[in-house]
Formats: C-alpha cells, sequence, structure tokens
C-alpha cells in the first residue's frame, strides 16, 4: 500500500510541475503578444497629438554644444515605448521606422486606426514573433481605407518580455498612400 501511495505522490508532483511548466511557457507567450499588440497601437491608433508635439514644436528642442535636445521627447519616449523595447532598441526603432508611420500621418493629416492583429509565434526560432495588423486610414471627410502591414518581431534573450528588434516587411501601400498629397 505504501508503495502505490508513493507512486501516485510521484506521478501527481511530476504532472503537476509539467502542467505547471507549460503554463508558465503559453502565459509568456502571451505576455509578449500582448507586448507587440500594444507597440503596434502606439503605431497605428492616432497619430498621438502629444508625441507629435514634442517631435515638431521648437518650444522643446534646446541646442546643447551644437546638438539638438529635447528632454521632454526623451521622457515621453521612455515612458510610452521604453517598457516594451530594450534599453538599445528603443531608440534605434524610433530613428529607423518606428516614426515613419505615425508622422507621415500626422503630416499628411491622415487618422489612424489599428483594426485588427494576428500575431503568431515562429516555428523554428522560439523568441521570433509574426504579425499582420489590419489598419485603418482616413483624411478627414473621405472614406476609410484598409491596408495590412506585416512584419517580425524578436524579443531579446537577455531582457525578458522586451523586443530586440522589430520590422516591418509589408505595408500593401500603406506608406505611398499617406505620403499622397
Amino acid at each position: 500500500m505504501k508503495v502505490k501511495s508513493k507512486l501516485l505522490l510521484s506521478f501527481t508532483l511530476f504532472l503537476s510541475v509539467f502542467v505547471l511548466g507549460a503554463c508558465s511557457k503559453e502565459e509568456s507567450e502571451d505576455a509578449n503578444k500582448k507586448v507587440i499588440q500594444a507597440v503596434l497601437e502606439l503605431q497605428f491608433d492616432g497619430p498621438d497629438e502629444k508625441f507629435m508635439s514634442l517631435i515638431h514644436d521648437p518650444q522643446y528642442t534646446t541646442i546643447i554644444e551644437g546638438s539638438e535636445v529635447n528632454p521632454e521627447l526623451d521622457k515621453y519616449v521612455q515612458e510610452e515605448y521604453g517598457p516594451y523595447f530594450t534599453q538599445f532598441y528603443v531608440e534605434a526603432f524610433l530613428n529607423t521606422t518606428g516614426l515613419i508611420y505615425p508622422v507621415t500621418a500626422y503630416v499628411s493629416e491622415y487618422k489612424l486606426n489599428l483594426k485588427d492583429v494576428v500575431i503568431e509565434k515562429f516555428k523554428d526560432i522560439t523568441n521570433r514573433y509574426t504579425f499582420i495588423a489590419t489598419v485603418g486610414y482616413q483624411q478627414e471627410g473621405e472614406e476609410e481605407k484598409i491596408a495590412d502591414v506585416s512584419g517580425s518581431v524578436l524579443f531579446s534573450t537577455d531582457e525578458k518580455g522586451k523586443i530586440g528588434k522589430l520590422e516591418y516587411e509589408d505595408d500593401n501601400g500603406l506608406l505611398a498612400e499617406l505620403n499622397k498629397q
């Protein structure tokens, strides 16, 4: 009788550890998907008027030793984007592709509206995800149009839950449409 109890207890413990481990991995994947969703909302819901004001209004910029400095913008970027990106990649993202859609929409007087996002984990690379964001875009008085923007996200292996790289791959002509005047 004691042997059966010990075997049952051992099996139950093994099963509990296995189930908890699987749930933990699934929760981590879901957390990564939430991070991607949040970043795409920052990119494709708006443009964010405060963010655009901090970028474009010269009152926030000062020149120090020949370089433009905008501490208010830096603070805002860290508050809005910092929680989702690695310490080193947040600035690189915004200096390369991260401002393209919000700034172009703002300058061209378009409103962006993130309609839907489909996020899938890449099979062979455990920290890579792909996404398709369905984005509505509209100028005042015009009918809303829709474009799908696809891309990939690579999460850091050092900073858990933080994006180490985000690339847009195909926007189905969204940027070209936003640039039409």
